[in-house]
């Protein structure tokens, strides 16, 4: 499998919507280095440790790594720095502040603060208000960003690719140089002779 086929795939979950910034981003070989002393680059560190236990609370770690094991945080922030335009990077720390006020209200803290299930159910409500308002607006929210941003790291990783999609770099049997049956000419008008 490769990187279109792994953009499909989370297209798929994503209900067929990946943004054009985040498949040029992918194409374009934007993976994190997941050096262990890596610092953002986009987000402030406090603003990473909040997209991390989101991302987490998306793909948690279970039988298989989840998103902080993959850095899906480097992911994203170098997708924000490198291929978000400017009027989208300018709203991608506004959403987050958003969503941390709306945090504040649902669980009387913020996001990293909040048990694993508040963090669960917030993500849940905050998704469904979100796309309530896109219905209304047309404007994609917040937590779809993340959500798109997150599932598109995790199934370009190699460790999906790899381990976890039917991946067989040659499916079929490879014949190289073969005999056609007969010689066809095409004439001048494009028909056969």
């Amino acid at each position: 499998m490769n990187r279109r086929k792994a953009i499909q795939q989370a297209a798929y979950l994503l209900g067929g919507a990946v943004s054009a910034s985040v498949i040029a981003g992918v194409m374009s070989g934007c993976q994190p280095s997941g050096a262990p002393d890596w610092t953002p680059q986009f987000l402030t560190p406090e603003q990473a440790k909040t997209i991390d236990a989101i991302a987490e609370t998306i793909l948690p770690e279970t039988d298989t790594l989840g998103a902080k094991s993959l850095h899906l945080t480097e992911f994203i922030d170098l997708m924000v720095k490198d291929t978000f335009s400017g009027y989208d990077q300018l709203q991608f720390p506004k959403g987050l502040a958003k969503l941390e006020e709306e945090c504040q209200f649902f669980t009387g803290g913020t996001f990293l603060n909040a048990s694993p299930t508040d963090r669960e159910k917030f993500l849940v409500l905050h998704e469904q208000k979100g796309l309530k308002l896109q219905q209304q607006t047309g404007e994609k929210p917040f937590i779809s960003s993340i959500k798109e941003l997150v599932l598109v790291g995790y199934f370009t990783s190699e460790y999906a690719i790899n381990e976890l999609m039917d991946y067989n770099p040659l499916p079929q049997k490879l014949d190289g140089c073969i005999e056609t049956p007969q010689k066809i000419q095409v004439g001048i008008e494009g028909r056969s002779a």
